[in-house]
């Protein structure tokens, strides 16, 4: 069944239901606090002052992280932005950018409860 989303052009339809608009939304409101949890810790993390956080910016080849640290960074986001995060699925590729790992994040963030 298709359903009548409101977006900035006017109505349009959408298989999506309702719950499925508003979780998209959701998620990219969620991608958004994990860049700038990002700038936050990642200072902290490091412990030096980096540049302002850019997506592209290369966790690993630019900035130096291990493998330890990124799950570090991963815990201190599960607790800066008080959700949890299945990482079952972790793969290298997740956690090459921050904008990689914001996606990941965003997507793989577990519904409370």
């Amino acid at each position: 069944m298709k359903n009548a989303v409101a977006g900035q052009h006017g109505l349009r339809w959408s298989d999506r239901t309702e719950e499925e608009t508003v979780t998209a939304e959701l998620d990219t409101a969620l991608r958004q606090r994990v860049i700038e949890s990002i700038g936050m810790v990642l200072p902290r993390l490091l412990e030096r002052e980096i540049p302002t956080v850019a997506e592209s910016m290369l966790l690993m080849e630019e900035l130096g992280l291990r493998s330890t640290a990124i799950i570090e960074l991963l815990v201190e986001l599960e607790e800066t932005l008080d959700i949890q995060i299945d990482v079952e699925d972790i793969d290298r590729d997740d956690v090459n950018s921050v904008g990689e790992l914001a996606d990941f994040v965003a997507s793989h963030a577990l519904a409370d409860g």
